[in-house]
């Protein structure tokens, strides 16, 4: 795991600050290179050949192609026996090199031999291109911008930022933001600053000065007709082997553990490849809210499979460091989760440099309780639209397993989720993305109409969103559950849910893995017919069932508790950053939001607390953001 970064022109100065600006990602070596066509700088954290031989920028034998990058090939060895078999001569034992060599004998082609996360830049110097490509699922982030002749990319906006650019809110981006809580597609929150997308990988033509987007790799439905059986043995198989891979490393290892299955299950694969390995584990508690803590779950867990386990607590101080999180974040993603995922990576880095997650399996296998949601309102959507009308009603005083799980929901929110429910049960024959994004949006359509500033939304030229939703996740001939999870793979997963571990990790130098997305079990997830993912209403059906052997009946009989971090518990701490960093007079001057409507919304946080207190948040993290990046308050900025 690493930081990169670049541009097309001569300035070793500049390139130097931009990598300083991250240097937690890779504190152990830097290198640079600089000619009149390009500059490229790298932070190296070293995972594996720790030797000065693994220093980058990393060349070819004749100096012809050289690399900065950021991940781990797991199929590296692999590789580099056919390479090798080819004539190709090697003076490392690192992934890096044979990143350049199968560029060498495949060209942009070499993307598809790669089993791994990545981000990288290739100088090929004879063709004067800089080709620069991103792992399929998003695992590791890569930002550009490309304006007036100036091409610069880096692995966090703020290295980019070092140009002295513009600093100038995307309000198209900021309306998405307080919708889903993160940014999604190829827009950041900054205007000209844009990701390269999972899956892509582009081409930027020093002597043209033109870039070349392309698509490598999607998801593809291809439902198989196999066997339950079938399925759970393909199902063992690749878990397997991507937990073995995710194993490779001359660095200590470690694993974040909730206490779940999806965590629980990673960890057991870990003891059956390696019984005699020690392995560190580590779990997060709230103080004094049992209602959150799993705790219990994780301890029990690792005595079973005996690892050295630590435990955090966090309590409401925490908030006193979300201005680090923020600017380690580089967006205002306002997902309360980054909190544990800074503390657990900030205790980890004391004994370990790599940590394996559990995060992807609840969306390739439906895990979520909004999936429940969904199917209901599907199989519903040909009622006779007098019984919809008062559906709300029905569902007052109906009992079912969808409504009691619904509920639990809406004892703090009130009527709003029921509500939602309605109104997504009357969309959906007609509207896919609208009943969708309305269910699981923060601020719904008609709360953001209500929160922004009218002249803020007349810039935004697609304020809803549903038509690109429809066109671009509902408007295949899928199965409408894989429709949902492809959505949520594509948007959530990458530009918030791997996100988290990525940033947070690297601010405390962690390197983050994640073995449910390897690529081969994503496409596998795709193949298997939809009723097998999700039976009736259980969730994760036929991956429960590949996991079943390997562990024990303590764990497999939980119940799946959903992990929530306890903002709403935390009003009064919220209450004093709200009053330092959007208080009336700064919301009234910045003009992004209807000042009194804010205001009232702030008003609210004592009153039906899960629901409004995300709201809060994802306003309260935005202006926290605005005060590091717009208006660079160095008064809070943290001293890296």
């Amino acid at each position: 795991m690493c930081g990169i970064c670049g541009f097309n022109w001569d300035d070793k100065q500049l390139i130097e600050k931009m990598a300083k600006t991250i240097h937690y990602r890779g504190p152990d070596q830097d290198g640079y290179y600089t000619d009149k066509y390009i500059s490229l700088g790298h932070k190296r954290l070293s995972i594996i050949d720790l030797s000065i031989n693994g220093k980058q920028p990393m060349y070819n034998e004749d100096e012809s192609i050289l690399i900065i990058f950021n991940g781990e090939i797991y199929n590296f060895k692999q590789i580099r026996i056919k390479l090798e078999a080819k004539g190709h001569k090697f003076h490392s034992n690192t992934d890096t090199e044979t990143i350049i060599h199968t560029y060498e004998e495949y060209g942009v082609n070499c993307l598809s031999y790669f089993e791994g996360m990545f981000a990288f830049a290739i100088y090929d110097k004879k063709n004067k291109k800089i080709f620069v490509a991103r792992d399929r699922l998003g695992k590791k982030p890569l930002y550009y911008y490309n304006q007036n002749d100036s091409f610069i990319f880096a692995s966090e906006i703020k290295a980019i930022l070092e140009y002295e650019l513009k600093r100038t809110v995307n309000v198209n981006v900021l309306n998405k933001m307080l919708m889903l809580r993160y940014m999604p597609g190829h827009e950041t929150i900054l205007q000209n600053i844009f990701k390269l997308e999972p899956g892509h990988f582009m081409i930027y033509d020093l002597n043209q000065k033109k870039l070349n987007i392309k698509q490598y790799w999607d998801i593809k439905e291809d439902i198989t007709k196999k066997t339950e059986q079938y399925f759970i043995k393909k199902i063992q198989t690749l878990i397997e082997e991507a937990v073995e891979k995710r194993l490779v490393g001359d660095v200590p290892i470690g694993l974040f553990l909730s206490g779940g299955l999806d965590s629980s299950a990673i960890l057991a694969y870990i003891k059956k490849i390696n019984p005699e390995k020690t392995l560190r584990t580590y779990s997060v508690g709230f103080e004094n809210i049992s209602e959150y803590n799993e705790l219990s779950y994780a301890k029990e867990t690792s005595d079973y499979f005996s690892t050295e386990h630590k435990e955090v607590i966090i309590n409401s101080k925490i908030l006193e460091e979300l201005p680090k999180m923020l600017w380690h974040l580089d967006e205002p993603i306002s997902d309360p989760a980054i909190i544990p995922n800074y503390k657990l990576s900030e205790m980890a880095q004391k004994k370990v440099k790599i940590v394996l997650t559990g995060d992807g399996a609840d969306e390739l296998f439906a895990g979520y309780d909004q999936y429940k949601f969904l199917k209901m309102g599907y199989n519903i959507r040909n009622i006779p639209m007098n019984i919809k009308t008062v559906l709300p009603k029905l569902m007052k005083i109906i009992p079912s397993e969808v409504l009691n799980i619904f509920y639990k929901y809406s004892k703090k929110t009130g009527n709003k989720m029921i509500n939602r429910f309605a109104k997504f049960v009357t969309e959906m024959p007609e509207n896919k993305a609208k009943s969708y994004l309305e269910i699981i949006s923060i601020f719904d359509e008609e709360e953001r109409k209500n929160i922004l500033n009218e002249q803020i939304i007349k810039k935004i030229p697609d304020f809803t969103n549903y038509d690109m939703y429809n066109k671009t996740y509902f408007s295949n001939k899928w199965d409408f559950l894989n429709q949902v999870l492809y959505l949520d793979t594509k948007t959530v997963l990458p530009e918030d849910f791997l996100m988290k571990p990525d940033k947070m990790g690297m601010a405390h130098s962690i390197e983050a893995r994640v073995p449910f997305l390897d690529h081969k079990l994503v496409e596998l997830a795709f193949k298997i017919p939809p009723n097998l993912k999700m039976n009736g209403l259980k969730t994760k059906y036929i991956f429960k069932k590949a996991i079943q052997p390997i562990l024990p009946k303590q764990i497999l009989k939980r119940k799946k508790q959903t992990f929530y971090v306890p903002i709403e518990q935390w009003t009064d701490e919220m209450s004093y950053l709200i009053n330092r960093f959007a208080n009336k007079q700064i919301i009234e001057k910045q003009g992004y939001f209807n000042q009194i409507n804010t205001t009232k919304l702030f008003s609210n946080k004592d009153k039906t607390k899960l629901y409004y207190s995300r709201q809060i948040w994802n306003i309260l993290n935005f202006e926290i953001w605005h005060e590091l990046f717009i208006n660079e308050n160095h008064k809070i900025k943290i001293q890296l």
